[in-house]
């Protein structure tokens, strides 16, 4: 007989989902209240076109330059037999530590007229290449590379190897990479923002800040939200189908360079410059005059800040993720397995439309919590509470179901049993989706900027005021106490990866032995 769930977890569920679709329900109220015409006035009109033209134009071509940099570097790290390689696959993941805002005001404060579409290009590719090489680099471990071997000793050349071996088993994995990038770039504000390149995000928040008339923002926000979803919806046929692979595959076999190893190694020499040695050296050039500048109270108000809002869009998004985790797994029904999509629909709204949803809905439901605290751990829970879900699942999934029973028939509760057992368990994976949403909370510029309270300040506000006035000194510290902070998470679960790793390394060894 199925279990019925604790009452205090359908409820958190429930409130978590009424929350999550404030988005959407903000979109629908306040496009029906401007009238279809006007609607549809505001979305052809030139302005709109362009700003489609440019937004699209650039996701398409992050997304590609991406996937062929981050593809790269998972091949050369994963199959070659480059020298320091090892080294390379580090250095791929760094980026990810920066805010692509911290990289554009970096490269703005390096070289003068750093701006505009190309510049844009350039610091999203280098914000997205390592979600490619995440992807792949898992995907070419997995690989079965038995079948690439045996294609090369029938005599198939390296370009049809790799078109009709490997290819197929990575273009999930790369495909998957290229969306993120491309959702990534969609959403984005603070860089595009930075470097004076116009698209949907920096329209609406200029549309929100100047003008009284928000019909405007919401038509582009609206165009934004459907951009988005269809991004989505055709991602499943560009992924193709997935390539099944044996368990046991062998060690592949290195892949010589030859003379081609100077040439790589010039190549992935070149992009660690790019996207680390400079924005590096800019920051500490910059922080040489800023430190001598630097209100060192002003400085500390919006350090404290920034770890106040991570640590509670971290407790947050744990609290209501595990409730939701917990009925996905161990009460899963119709309703329960309802819930759970119905917070993933909202996951790739941009943070902007989310900041613009909650200004509207809290001035007409509950302008008391208007430009406070609450408004923006709420935004953070809109935006980050499907990371913290996706990283709790699989740890929980994991607790034997046996345990469950055996607490039950000693006594204990069902709440009781997810406080002794549940949890205590799957610990490590709850705290890895805290650790995820406070990097992403560190990181995040749009919901923070529009809703925080008068006043309050964080590290990402105080940088992108400084920088929006070309003050490279004074925003310096915030960009270096950023990045420092921002490391701290990722590099928590940078262990918690290499644990699980090394812990399913262990089980496989121990599988062959037997």
């Amino acid at each position: 007989m199925r279990q019925r769930p604790p009452i205090l977890l359908l409820g958190l569920a429930i409130l978590a989902v009424l929350v999550s679709l404030a988005p959407l329900s903000y979109l629908v109220i306040r496009l029906g209240e401007f009238g279809i015409d006007k609607v549809i006035a505001n979305v052809v009109r030139e302005r709109s076109l362009e700003l489609l033209g440019n937004s699209v134009l650039l996701a398409l071509a992050v997304a590609a330059s991406a996937v062929v940099v981050g593809g790269f570097q998972a091949w050369l790290t994963t199959r070659s037999s480059l020298r320091g390689r090892a080294l390379f696959a580090v250095l791929a993941a760094l980026p990810l530590a920066m805010p692509s805002y911290v990289t554009a005001y970096a490269f703005t404060a390096l070289f003068t007229g750093f701006r505009g579409f190309a510049a844009a290009w350039l610091v999203l590719t280098i914000g997205t290449a390592p979600y490619v090489y995440l992807a792949v680099s898992a995907a070419l471990m997995r690989a079965d590379s038995a079948t690439e071997e045996v294609a090369r000793s029938l005599g198939a050349g390296r370009w049809r190897v790799f078109k009709e071996v490997t290819w197929p088993s990575v273009r999930p994995a790369a495909v998957s990479g290229a969306m993120l990038s491309a959702l990534y770039t969609l959403s984005d504000f603070g860089a595009v923002s930075i470097l004076s390149f116009d698209t949907f995000t920096r329209a609406i928040y200029s549309a929100y800040r100047s003008s009284f008339d928000r019909s405007g923002a919401a038509s582009l926000a609206a165009i934004l939200v459907v951009l988005t979803i269809a991004l989505l919806l055709i991602e499943p046929a560009l992924r193709g189908k997935s390539v099944v692979t044996d368990s046991h595959t062998r060690k592949y076999s290195e892949i010589q360079l030859g003379w081609y190893a100077p040439v790589a190694v010039m190549l992935a020499s070149a992009w660690v410059i790019v996207s680390l040695v400079l924005p590096a050296y800019s920051l500490v050039r910059w922080n040489q005059t800023g430190l001598s500048q630097v209100d060192l109270g002003e400085v500390s108000r919006a350090l404290i800040n920034s770890v106040g809002y991570a640590a509670g869009g971290g407790f947050i998004a744990v609290v209501f993720g595990l409730a939701v985790s917990v009925l996905a797994i161990r009460y899963r029904s119709t309703f329960t397995s309802a819930l759970e999509r119905s917070i993933w629909i909202t996951h790739a709204v941009p943070g902007i439309v989310v900041a613009l949803s909650l200004v509207f809905l809290s001035n007409r439901v509950l302008p008391e919590i208007y430009q406070t605290s609450t408004l923006v751990l709420i935004a953070y829970l809109i935006l980050f509470l499907p990371n913290a879900i996706a990283a709790m699942q699989t740890p929980i999934s994991q607790t034997p179901r046996e345990l469950d029973e055996i607490a039950a028939s000693l006594g204990s509760s069902r709440l009781q049993t997810l406080r002794r057992v549940i949890i205590p368990i799957a610990g490590p994976g709850i705290l890895a989706g805290g650790a995820l949403v406070s990097l992403a909370v560190l990181k995040e510029l749009p919901a923070t900027l529009l809703l925080r309270e008068t006043g309050i300040e964080t590290l990402a506000t105080r940088l992108w005021s400084e920088t929006s006035v070309s003050a490279y000194a004074a925003a310096a510290p915030y960009a270096l106490l950023l990045v420092v902070v921002a490391g701290i998470p990722a590099w928590l679960l940078n262990r918690q990866v290499q644990a699980g790793s090394r812990a399913q390394s262990g089980i496989e060894q121990r599988i062959e032995r037997e």
